[in-house]
């Protein structure tokens, strides 16, 4: 295993999930503004794409930025995963080799 594996993993998890971030908050950061969406229904539709969330997409006439109107969760749990492989293997590699299965 390369010795920067967990690194870059740990790095394209972060960056991944930073851009889902502003992803999520360019499609539903201007209805939670205005007091149209709470915040706590906004924040469900990071992870997981509810009956809410997609009234909301769909209900937003507003303009965004790119012309994005749509998020997908799936992005946050790509990003999630990339951190926890990078996480997991940095720690492993820390760990006496007699101790790994």
């Amino acid at each position: 295993m390369s010795s920067r594996l967990p690194i870059t993993l740990i790095g394209a998890g972060a960056a991944a999930g930073l851009v889902t971030g502003l992803w999520w908050w360019v499609v539903y950061g201007r209805q939670v503004d205005s007091g149209s969406l709470p915040l706590a229904n906004a924040l469900s539709c990071l992870t997981r794409k509810t009956d809410i969330c997609s009234l909301a997409e769909a209900l937003c006439a507003q303009s965004h930025v790119l012309g994005i109107t749509h998020y997908a969760p799936a992005a946050f749990w790509l990003s999630a995963a990339l951190l926890a492989a990078g996480l997991v293997l940095l720690g492993r590699r820390s760990l006496p080799p007699e101790s790994l299965p």
